[in-house]
């Protein structure tokens, strides 16, 4: 009668620390020792986006598209549209699409969702009557306080039609 062998001898493993202590040890001075041009992303600078807008290098240039312009320079910007009543067809079609549901209809700022936000600027008010052609061209395309940008949503000829629509409301009589 032949017995049962196992071909392997089943044997204690005894707990060896020193590989993994000094791989700990080398692997936290590597961390350490790093120059700070080498930092990853977890340790490195951090600038969150839109909070720190960096301006192009004196003499850039867009390539195949308007320069990007902030408000304070689009200010005197004139509207190349010339202001024809099928220029502000078009910009009576944008509004009713982009800008009514908020500003209403009419422009007073009682659109349809107006009443979710803390304050719905009235487009006939006399100040906004004052506001340049460029100055309502940067806001609608670079947006406001809680109003969206619309510059990817509208080309610039139908920004510069709904400018001129815009300028079309008046303060009501008896206000």
């Amino acid at each position: 009668m032949k017995t049962y062998q196992p071909r392997f001898r089943m044997t204690k493993i005894k707990p060896t620390f020193g590989p993994t202590v000094f791989t700990l040890v080398l692997g936290g001075s590597v961390l350490l020792a790093q120059p700070t041009f080498m930092r990853n992303m977890h340790t490195g600078p951090v600038v969150m986006p839109h909070t720190q807008p960096m301006t192009p290098v004196e003499g850039t240039i867009a390539v195949n598209n308007q320069r990007l312009r902030d408000r304070l320079e689009s200010r005197d910007l004139p509207n190349p549209v010339p202001n024809t009543t099928e220029t502000l067809e078009e910009g009576e079609w944008l509004y009713n699409v982009y800008c009514a549901v908020c500003h209403g209809i009419t422009g007073q700022g009682n659109g349809q969702i107006a009443d979710h936000f803390r304050r719905m600027p009235n487009l006939s008010a006399p100040h906004v009557q004052n506001y340049t052609d460029g100055w309502i061209y940067s806001i609608i395309g670079d947006g406001g306080f809680a109003m969206p940008p619309f510059a990817s949503s509208m080309n610039e000829p139908e920004r510069w039609a709904l400018v001129h629509f815009v300028k079309t409301f008046t303060q009501p009589s008896g206000q």
